[in-house]
């Protein structure tokens, strides 16, 4: 019997209302990949596309050759396993996805399977009739019919054409995994296996509805995969072989191999057959065998490092695996062993966490011989205290397993034989008690400790609890939704991390006040070093990028698809980095949030009557034209308020606003075409729309036109560098910012001729950066930059925050004790850079200590305020939230400055040495170089819309 995971959501349902349906929303973890085991991958007809569904109840659909996230299905999920999908099928001629699993929004209807409209993502069937959860479907290689397997024991066929149920097969006494149909004359074969052993066959009559069984083989093992082509059927389950048979069931091979073969897949043109794994000594290799040479072995992958749950060929050469911890997947090349595309979110399985005050340590590797007594290494750290990953991993307290003459180990048993499923609490070498784990408690004790005179224990499913020294459970610690491999505790704080990606935060003082304990905090550091620590009310502090990994997504009842909106949308209200600092002094959510409230006032926002509208396309998402327009079409949708504005963009410049909303149109509702005049080469028109309360997810169509190099235009560059070492306020100098604004303008105005018809400069150095000249400056660029052209804005010295957390750059003549009456608002930067017609690039290093340490500094919401404008603008900064900026003598720059000019002037970011240098290669080098130049103490972040595609910044 398969064991069906349990996915205990440690979110919160942060609102619900009562309409025709019952919406909630649940706060999640999006790392642009999944945070679930990998149950089933598909690939579309066109072989550019694969799609994929996970442990995490997300359904995820990819560019198969840039590894690129391209949207999302969803549809009600619970907060255990309800939401699960376990197999997934397009039609051949990709108009549905079909997806099964535990699909429901209560255990009377988990057995639901979800009729997707592919290309828009609307939900618009459930087909209801199984009593149980849904381990396999298919449609036929025809698309007329579905077939569906499922945990009820049954098999049942539903015509696509109808949505109708035309056949159910009951002959299974156990779970039904998979089955398939294929086509034979005017009926159809419907191969089926199970969990009884049982490899079955049945013919199905479309005409009269009959359905007969054909043959049975009973294998002697539980089965759960099948694989089919024009000749063979292919099975494989709990033991190291796979099974084919002719289509009658006759015996054809019997194939060997040393680990549990699994999720069985035949190649287009039905000749090569692909295997993953699941256990055995190399559970992570998937091999593909040759059926033409009597199934010889042709090619093994085994850059897995996990077991290999889903393949399937995208054509007959290139093959698409995913399975491992590290949730990741790889499209491979048959022939070579090579892969193309490595495919991954930013996340990764927590191994090992340290705890010392207000630092944590953590581990993303797993190299521990025997992990429930030496965790993993640790490999960086994240501090609390001032919100930074730090590479400080010295001294932090790991779990204790000894303590005084008291002693933890561990044993097989429980229901499944588990080799960890018993814990065994000593004295004096000698058992005195024991915790045996079962399904419902986390199968297993994968790490455990004292703390003191209690045992906390983490296991499966998120499981993670407290027992006092006779084995008694005292606390339930609800939060995480994946293994708990590793914890930490120093004082009353306990961290624990998990393969779900996230760390968690925990008060222990409440064990004895309360049998159910929540996290303080949740803490996820991207491996990209961007972060997000939130609370369970979904207020947060995150990097300037952080907080799109975090969102809610909105349960709209059974029938419909959910939604997903990023944290982002909500900055205004729920970034709150008081709140996160208090919950770790005062240890309670709302004491923090009353504490927080007596200075700035806490907005309680319901998410659900809250949302951004929703825009969605009506015409292509890629076009090929030799014309100078394209015509787009797309509607706008905004359930509980107004649409306020709609923002059309090309290649990041904002083209059509006002224009759009004046059309006669409901306020709820909009459809428009319009027609954009594109440039030469690649376009990219990015789309959203704005309410009273967010600005939405963009919808992006991809326009390429043709064109000669002779023709190509030359924009015109206007460049403001502003630097300030030297201030009124002696005390306030610094070394080098005039130095760096000084050689930037330099560098760029050698690009004249080159990519540039003219470069246009206005450089303010020292007691020339006023705030009036600064602010003439700003004027400048609004009153010269054209739709054509180039504005860039660098910006060194000094920048700090009010007691309110808005944030000014010194000028020259800046004085703190009179801040708002001297200093720049930051407002008059960003009104510039979201208006300005122009591409534009915003280059800041405002983040020095200098003589001022004791000043707030945070370009975090200075930042996010012109991305949440939605206007597309490239903004590169040297240090991330209230890091610092370095400079050396020796450098005869910022570390940030110092690797641009490296970069750009001296080509060292031409990787692909065709003379230019890219955007998106100077974010490259510019990233690894600072913290190479100032050992990790300094990370410069990049934020590159989608709306603006890769363009040359400098020529050699």
């Amino acid at each position: 019997m398969k064991q069906i995971p349990w996915v205990g959501w440690i979110v919160i349902c942060l609102a619900m209302v009562t309409q025709a349906v019952s919406k909630e929303a649940i706060l999640k973890l999006n790392t642009e990949g999944h945070t679930g085991t990998i149950r089933s991958i598909m690939a579309t007809s066109d072989h550019n596309q694969i799609v994929t569904a996970s442990d995490d109840k997300t359904i995820r659909v990819w560019d198969a050759a840039t590894g690129r996230e391209l949207r999302k299905f969803g549809g009600h999920i619970g907060l255990g396993s309800e939401g699960q999908s376990y197999s997934l099928s397009l039609s051949p001629d990709d108009k549905y996805l079909a997806a099964g699993g535990w699909l429901s929004e209560n255990s009377s209807g988990y057995g639901d399977v979800r009729i997707y409209d592919f290309h828009t993502g609307k939900l618009i069937k459930v087909l209801q009739s199984h009593t149980s959860v849904i381990f396999g479907l298919r449609f036929s290689k025809d698309g007329n019919y579905l077939v569906t397997a499922s945990a009820d024991d049954s098999v049942k066929i539903w015509d696509m054409k109808s949505f109708t149920l035309v056949g159910t097969i009951s002959d299974h006494t156990n779970d039904v995994s998979e089955a398939a149909l294929i086509r034979d004359g005017s009926s159809y074969l419907v191969a089926s296996v199970s969990d009884d052993d049982i490899v079955m066959l049945h013919r199905f009559e479309p005409s009269s509805g009959r359905i007969s069984k054909v043959a049975t083989y009973n294998t002697g093992f539980d089965i759960d995969s099948i694989g089919y082509n024009g000749v063979h059927i292919a099975v494989s389950g709990d033991k190291n072989t796979i099974l084919v048979f002719d289509h009658n069931l006759n015996m054809v091979k019997t194939i060997y191999n040393d680990f549990g073969p699994s999720g069985l897949e035949y190649s287009p043109n039905g000749r090569y057959l692909v295997s993953g794994s699941s256990i055995g000594t190399k559970s992570e290799e998937v091999i593909v065998y040759d059926s033409y040479k009597d199934y010889q072995e042709k090619k093994r992958f085994t850059k897995h490092t996990n077991s290999v749950f889903s393949v399937v060929f995208l054509d007959n050469n290139r093959v698409a695996s995913a399975g491992g911890d590290h949730k990741e997947m790889y499209i491979w090349d048959i022939n070579t062993g090579e892969d193309q595309t490595h495919i991954q979110g930013v996340g990764d399985v927590i191994w090992s966490v340290g705890i010392k005050g207000n630092k944590i340590a953590f581990g993303h590797k797993f190299s521990a011989t025997d992990f429930h007594f030496k965790q993993s290494p640790f490999q960086k750290s994240f501090d609390l205290d001032r919100m930074q990953v730090t590479s400080d991993i010295i001294g932090f307290n790991r779990a204790v397993t000894t303590q005084g003459n008291l002693s933890l180990d561990y044993e097989r048993g429980g229901p499944y034989n588990k080799v960890d499923a018993v814990l065994k609490i000593k004295r004096n070498g000698n058992s005195v008690a024991s915790v045996t784990r079962t399904s419902s408690t986390g199968y297993s004790h994968r790490c455990f400790g004292f703390y003191k005179d209690y045992v906390i224990s983490g296991g499966g499913n998120g499981s993670l609890r407290v027992y006092d020294l006779n084995g008694k459970e005292v606390a339930n610690l609800v939060g995480h939704n994946g293994s708990v491999w590793s914890i930490a505790v120093d004082g009353d704080r306990l961290v624990s991390g998990s393969d779900d990606q996230t760390i968690k935060v925990w008060d222990l003082s409440q064990i004895g006040h309360a049998t159910t304990l929540h996290p303080m905090v949740t803490l996820f550091v991207a491996t990209n070093d961007e972060f997000i620590v939130w609370t369970e009310k979904g207020y947060y502090n995150a990097s300037i990028g952080g907080d799109r990994y975090v969102g809610y997504h909105i349960n709209q009842g059974r029938y419909k698809e959910s939604r997903f909106v990023s944290s982002d949308k909500f900055f205004s209200s729920k970034y709150r980095p008081d709140i996160i600092k208090n919950i770790l002094k005062v240890g309670s959510e709302e004491k923090a949030i009353a504490y927080a409230d007596r200075t700035k006032k806490v907005e309680k926002v319901d998410v659900v009557t809250s949302l951004p509208p929703l825009v969605s396309l009506l015409s292509p998402a890629s076009i090929k034209t030799e014309r100078s327009s394209v015509d787009v079409t797309f509607e706008v949708r905004s359930d509980e308020t107004p649409i306020k504005e709609i923002i059309v963009t090309l290649n990041g410049r904002k083209i059509q606003t006002r224009a759009l909303m004046k059309k006669k149109n409901s306020p709820y509702y909009q459809k428009h075409t319009i027609t954009v005049d594109i440039e030469d080469a690649k376009n990219v028109i990015q789309i959203m729309a704005r309410n009273k309360y967010a600005l939405s997810d963009s919808v992006t169509v991809t326009a390429t036109k043709r064109v000669n190099e002779k023709d190509i235009f030359k924009p015109t560059l206007y460049l403001l560098a502003i630097g300030v070492s030297e201030y009124q306020n002696k005390s306030y100098n610094l070394g080098v910012a005039d130095k760096d604004a000084k050689a930037i303008a330099g560098l760029f105005q050698n690009q004249k001729g080159k990519i540039y018809k003219d470069v246009q400069i206005k450089s303010y150095i020292n007691e020339g950066a006023t705030k009036d000249n600064i602010l003439d400056g700003l004027d400048w660029l609004n009153a010269e930059a054209t739709q054509r052209d180039v504005a860039i804005i660098f910006i060194a010295g000094h920048g700090v925050n009010d007691d309110h957390g808005k944030y000014y750059f010194l000028n020259h003549d800046a004085n703190l004790d009179r801040l708002r009456r001297t200093a720049l608002k930051w407002i008059e930067f960003e009104d510039t850079l979201n208006n300005l017609p122009s591409k534009v690039i915003l280059l800041a290093d405002t983040c020095h200590s200098g003589n001022i340490t004791g000043t707030r500094r945070d370009m975090t919401s200075a930042i996010k305020s012109i991305v949440n404008a939605g206007t597309g603008q490239v903004i590169m900064t040297a240090t991330t939230g209230n890091g610092y900026s370095y400079e050396e003598k020796s450098w005869g720059h910022g570390a940030f400055t110092k690797s641009l000019i490296e970069g750009l002037k001296e080509q060292k970011a031409d990787y692909d040495e065709d003379g230019m240098v890219s955007i998106k290669e100077i974010d490259l080098y510019v990233t690894n170089r600072v913290k190479k130049l100032t050992k990790g103490k300094q990370k410069p972040t990049t934020i590159i819309p989608i709306s603006i595609p890769d363009f040359a910044l400098v020529h050699k």
